[in-house]
Formats: structure tokens, sequence, C-alpha cells
């Protein structure tokens, strides 16, 4: 199919010298005035291969129409050649600022004009292809990202239930946590727009929140299952999951994305910190906390209160909610209380759907 070359000009023998040059290779349209151009180029864009607008067309001047062209990001796809009788440099500054790829003086040398303009079709129908082979190319990319995740949450999932199989967690732990997760990341990105939250951060998140006690692999029955209370010697090596977990991770980190591992270390190492410093293994305080591990401390925190443990009764929400405001299981940040707090209700009905 062959393309068209698009002649506006006003005066009869300019565009039929324009006809002439290019009619054996290229269907001609000849137009009037700016306004018909104008309408012409948005009806049939993608059959045009090359404009040629004069300057100083009637009912909208050349310069009105290669101004709303540029605002539509035209003069990227179509290459325009300004024509004018006209010798002032002004025209020339403003065409080429607004994406006119050359500006040429009436009259015509028929030669010079067909080898620009045949050099830029050509220019453009490469660029294109240029463009349709990223494009491709970033779909591609799109589809295999999106299987790595795919690949990532089955092996963060399967790493993790593995650790619950012999642990005194229940067996949708990780499930619940991940929901409680998302649904406080979501809210968090709502009520602060200023920490930038993306979709991407939040799913890499979720796939992370999976692994937060991948370190009690590590732990011997005896105290991961010991139904009283550990003694202090047991609660140290309890508390050395965070730091275990880290290990563990560190065998995957070449296998997962730079920003999947940083997350997920964050939240293995630091979802048992606490705002006043008080938490372990590396007392921090406030905002030396991630973001990460803040909000899935707190969803961890929540899910054990209101399951069932083999060492404890489940507590009702009403209870666990307070207990958590209170400070009564350590202090969370004032921002991911607020969250939890707005987060309530979807919390809890997320819970008794799972």
């Amino acid at each position: 199919m062959r393309k068209t070359v698009l002649i506006a000009d006003e005066e009869r023998l300019g565009s039929e010298l324009l006809k002439q040059i290019f009619q054996n290779d290229y269907d001609i349209l000849v137009v009037e005035d700016g306004k018909q151009t104008l309408q012409t180029v948005l009806q049939k864009e993608n059959e045009i291969a090359l404009i040629f607008l004069d300057w100083n067309l009637p009912l909208m001047s050349g310069y009105q129409v290669l101004q709303i062209l540029q605002s539509k990001e035209i003069t990227e796809r179509i290459p325009i050649m300004i024509t004018t009788a006209k010798e002032e440099g002004q025209i020339e500054l403003m065409a080429y600022s607004m994406g006119a790829m050359a500006v040429l003086k009436k009259p015509y040398a028929a030669a010079v004009v067909r080898k620009r303009a045949v050099r830029m079709i050509e220019l453009y129908a490469h660029m294109g292809k240029l463009q349709d082979t990223v494009l491709e190319q970033e779909k591609e990319l799109k589809e295999k990202h999106s299987q790595l995740n795919i690949f990532y949450e089955k092996l963060l999932d399967g790493i993790s239930t593995i650790v619950e199989y012999r642990s005194p967690e229940s067996e949708r732990h990780v499930k619940r946590v991940k929901g409680f997760t998302k649904i406080m990341a979501e809210v968090y990105k709502t009520l602060y727009p200023e920490a930038e939250l993306s979709k991407e951060q939040i799913e890499i998140l979720v796939r992370a929140s999976a692994i937060h006690d991948i370190g009690k692999i590590a732990i011997p029955d005896s105290i991961l299952l010991k139904p009283a209370k550990l003694t202090e010697e047991e609660r140290q090596v309890m508390m050395s999951h965070t730091t275990r977990g880290c290990e563990v991770l560190s065998l995957l980190a070449d296998i997962q994305e730079e920003e999947q591992y940083k997350v997920s270390y964050e939240v293995c190492r630091y979802h048992h910190e606490r705002h006043d410093g008080k938490g372990y293994p590396d007392g921090l305080v406030g905002d030396e906390i991630p973001l990460s591990a803040r909000i899935v401390s707190l969803t961890d925190v929540y899910d054990a209160l209101v399951s069932e443990r083999i060492y404890k009764k489940p507590y009702d929400k009403d209870t666990a909610y307070h207990m958590i405001m209170n400070g009564e299981c350590g202090s969370f940040s004032p921002d991911i209380l607020h969250c939890f707090e707005k987060a309530r209700k979807l919390l809890e009905h997320f819970s008794d759907s799972n």
C-alpha cells in the first residue's frame, strides 16, 4: 500500500509543482487551508508519510496547525516540511522549535526538495521500525518480569510453607499475613502519598511478607514447639530467627531481583524491631526501621493475636485491636497505628474470610 504525501498550500502553482515531484511514488492529497489540513492529518495520520505545510495558510495558519500537531506528538511520527515565500529567519526558529524537519523557500528546486523529502520519509520509517522493535522488546521484558514475579512468589510461599510444617503457627498464617500486609500497604499509600508507594512496591512487599519467619527453620523443635514459657536462653535462640532468616535468604540472592531481595531482607531481619527501640535484633528506633518491616511487624502481631497457637487461644478482634493500639504488644510508629485504625474493618473482614 502506497503512502500519502499531504500538500497544504493555498497557491495552486506551488502545490502542483510538489504534486508533480511525488505523484509517481506516493498518493497525493492537496488541501488549501489550515482547518482542512488539520482535519485531514487527524483522520489519515497512519496513511501520511510526509506533510508539506505552508506557513501562511488561510483560516488557520501553518504556525497554528504545527502547534497543534506538536501538542498531539504527531510531529514525532510524521516529518513536516514548512514552505514559505518569506525570508524571515524568525519563521525558521519557530518552525524548528515546534518539530518541523525543514523549512523550504519558494520557489522550489525540484531535485533538492525530492532528495530531502525522501530522506526524511526513510528516516521516519526507520525510526518507526526501531520504535516497534523497542515496544516489542518492552512487552517481552514485561512478560518475563511478570513470570519472574510469579516464580518468586511461589518460591517464597513454598519456603514459608516448609517452615510452617514444623512451627506452632497455623498453616494459613502466611496467607493471612500476606493479606493483612496488602491491606495495610494500600491504606498507607492512600494516607501517606508522600511515601510514593507504587503498586509494584506493594506487590514486592506482599511477596516478602511471606518469608518473615523463614529463620524459624533453624530453631530446634524443643524451643519452637515448646508450649510453656521459654527460658531466657531459649528466648535468645528463638530471637535469632531474624538473623538466621537473613542467612537463608542470602542463599537465594542470586535468583531474586535486587529490590525483591532488599525488601525481603528488611522484613526478615527487622519485623521484630519496635518504634521505641526495644525490639530485636538491632534495637532500631523510629524511622530507622524500614517501612516494609514496620508494616509486616504489625500484621504479624495482629495475626498472632487473633489466631490460635499451641500456647494460647485466639483473642477476639476487638481485644486484639485495643491491645495493639494501647501498646500491650510493643510500640508501633504513629503512622502504622493510624493505618491500622483506618484499616481495622478491612483487616477483620479478611480475617473472617480466612
